[in-house]
């Protein structure tokens, strides 16, 4: 039976330091202990570990490797986050590998597995699930993690993400100043940071406005365009709701073709300006997020932690912008 490769958390391990002391080591940093440093050296040598010249070669000034992991190719949000980083990648002289995990934990847990073997420099990250994501098969290999767009609860991470309480408070006093009083939102899996958050702060603000939600108010889909077509026409049988919040892109899509020529429907306020929703009549207003400054923040960050991987993880929210089109207007 063949042994297993030694990786830098054997190092870590036998050393009796982190992963990140060990990587500055290997990597030339002069700012290490010396004896640190003579420790590091020994645990490789003893463990028989082969660093990576791939890795090594962005702080020597030669071309790395760096992974987007993104959970649907389909998405045109992720899509123009993949676009932007590959143009920043580009002008870094970086190769870029893209993969995506279908919102799939086990199809995820592989793409790690292969990234870790083809010894990547670094990887930007929007994970399947914030409680259920496991990092430590990158972690653990010492490749640096930024995550973006989606946090994981718990993971001592770089993330950038929008600010989604905020987006949910800015979408309730949006269609509250346009005279809705019955809101509805359409909310993602419960386990989904990014759709939870704005769910949570748009009902919070509709309750500090002194508006009694009804059983309706909450409505969970699976992110996708089917869900939010179903989870429109529920609500359009019951017929409660006069304003309807959908909290990602695809969903809201689905909410829209349930809404199309119906007389006197609720207003729609949908996530992200998908080119769909200036196109469409009525013309549909957004939550928009701001994509282009989330690439180049996630970006940065990344090159950052891979130049200096000791450093505090940070948080980087960003916020997003409403844009009213004529689907939130008063009715008349």
């Amino acid at each position: 039976m063949v042994s297993p490769r030694p990786t830098i958390m054997d190092v870590a391990r036998t050393a009796g330091v982190s992963s990140a002391t060990v990587s500055r080591v290997i990597n030339g940093a002069t700012t290490v202990d010396k004896e640190l440093s003579k420790r590091v050296q020994a645990a490789v040598r003893a463990t028989g570990y082969v660093p990576n010249a791939l890795g090594r070669s962005l702080r020597r000034g030669g071309t790395s490797q760096i992974a987007v992991v993104a959970p649907d190719a389909e998405n045109p949000y992720f899509t123009q986050i993949i676009g932007e980083v590959e143009r920043i990648a580009r002008d870094q002289s970086h190769s870029v590998t893209v993969a995506h995990t279908e919102d799939d934990l086990a199809l995820e847990q592989d793409c790690f597995a292969q990234l870790v073997s083809r010894h990547v420099s670094g990887v930007l990250l929007v994970p399947v699930d914030s409680l259920r994501t496991d990092l430590s098969p990158l972690t653990d290999a010492g490749i640096p993690v930024v995550l973006v767009d989606r946090g994981i609860d718990g993971a001592a991470t770089d993330v950038v993400a929008t600010d989604n309480l905020d987006a949910g408070r800015q979408a309730a006093r949006h269609l509250h100043e346009r005279g809705f009083r019955a809101p509805a939102v359409i909310a993602g899996p419960q386990t989904l940071r990014t759709t939870e958050d704005r769910a949570i702060g748009f009902l919070a603000t509709w309750r500090e406005l002194g508006v009694e939600l009804g059983d309706a108010a909450l409505q969970r889909g699976d992110l996708h365009v089917e869900s939010g077509r179903a989870l429109m026409e529920q609500l359009l049988a019951d017929g409660t709701a006069d304003c309807v919040y959908v909290t990602n892109n695809r969903m809201s899509a689905g909410a829209f073709e349930a809404l199309r020529g119906i007389q006197g429907a609720p207003a729609l306020l949908a996530t992200d300006d998908d080119l769909w929703t200036r196109l469409v009549t009525p013309s549909v207003s957004v939550v928009h997020q701001a994509v282009r400054a989330t690439s180049r923040a996630a970006a940065r960050m990344l090159a950052q932690r891979m130049a200096n991987p000791d450093e505090e993880p940070s948080t980087t929210l960003l916020r997003s912008r409403l844009i009213e089109r004529e689907s939130t207007r008063p009715r008349g």
